[in-house]
This record gives structure tokens, sequence and C-alpha cells, in this order.
């Protein structure tokens, strides 16, 4: 009798997720550099050649760890940039989404913010600095289309991007504080409206 096909893909097998999680911990708590297979291996409760199956090696675990969460975020910037919503709603759904996929991924934002803005710790590069350039990136095209179709004013669309990403940020490091955050989701809405209102066109303008 045949055996019957397992219905998990490989990816998603709680073996492999298990090595994750477990790297992950270990990561966050030692460092990269400090931290060896075997410990892994034995937080997971699995063999060495287990891990080499589905990573290749401790640069292959990490690797997988920090650009999973960016394939996200380049789905959901592909997505909202071109996005038939007006500027102020096409922004504000990009954050959410990159504020929710953050949260999600919270230990392994712990992780990369420590190997970016820590010392080097010889762990495989990861282009940190591009991902932020895209948020960029997409955060001025949608201001550049407030400002063309008269839904912002026509302020320095280069300064309105870098409020935006600005205020994102400050959102997003807030979380990874050890005392509670002072601003959540909700905050970072309330923080967009304020920004918004600051430049949309006075009611006296567009009544014209």
């Amino acid at each position: 009798m045949a055996k019957k096909k397992s219905s998990v893909k490989p990816e998603q097998h709680p073996v492999r997720e298990r090595l994750l999680g477990s790297a992950l911990d270990i990561f966050n708590e030692r460092g990269y550099s400090a931290t060896s297979v075997r410990e892994i291996v034995e937080a997971a409760d699995v063999s060495k050649p287990v891990l080499y199956y589905y990573f290749g090696s401790k640069e292959g675990i990490y690797t997988e760890l920090m650009t999973k969460p960016f394939e996200v975020l380049e789905k959901i910037l592909r997505e909202t940039v071109h996005e038939e919503l007006s500027a102020r709603e096409r922004m504000i759904r990009l954050y959410n989404g990159i504020f929710l996929l953050f949260m999600k991924n919270l230990k392994a934002a712990r992780l990369m913010y420590s190997i970016y803005y820590g010392p080097p710790q010889g762990a495989p590069f990861i282009d940190f600095e591009g991902y932020h350039l895209k948020i960029r990136e997409v955060t001025y095209l949608i201001v550049k289309d407030g400002i063309k179709s008269g839904e912002f004013r026509k302020v320095n669309a280069d300064t309105l991007a870098c409020v935006l990403v600005g205020a994102l940020n400050f959102v997003l490091e807030e979380q990874l504080c050890h005392r509670s955050p002072m601003v959540d989701k909700k905050g970072l809405s309330a923080m967009l409206a304020l920004i918004f209102d600051g430049v949309s066109p006075s009611k006296s303008k567009r009544e014209r």
C-alpha cells in the first residue's frame, strides 16, 4: 500500500519551523557569532544533519530568518504603490501593513537591528538599508501622486516622504523597547492623520 503523501509543504514542516524558532531565540540571546549549530539543534531537539538538510549551515538559517519577512515587505510595496485609492489611503494601508509585518516578526526585527546597528558579528550580508530605501521610494511616489492630484499641498515631496518614514521608524522602534511601547498601530494612524491634515489644501482653496 502506497504511503499517503504529507499535505505539509517542505517550507512549513514543523521541524523546519522549530529550527527557525530555536535559532532566532539563541541568536537574540547570545548573538550570531557566539551561537553554534550544536546549540541550535539541541534547542530544536533535532540532529545536525536535519539542520544541514533544510538550511545547509548556520549562515543559511540566518539568511532565511532575515530575508523571508522582506519578501513579504516587497509584495506589500508592489501591491500598494499603484492601488486605485487616494494617496492618503494608500499610505495608511502601506504603513499599517508594514507595522503588522513588523509585529509578526518582532524577534527577527530585534536581531536585524542588533546586526545592523551593533558590532560586526560575522553574519552573512543582508542589504537592510536597501529595504529601507525601498520603503522611502514608495512613500515618495505616493506623496508625489498626492501632490499632483491636489490631495496634498505643493510641498517638497522629498521632505514630506522623510517626515512620513520618520514617523513610521519611530513607531516601529518603539515596539522593540523592553518597556511597554508608547505608540502602537492606533498611534501610528493618529500620527499619519496629523501629518496629512497638515499638508491638505485649506478648505477655502478646495472650494475655489
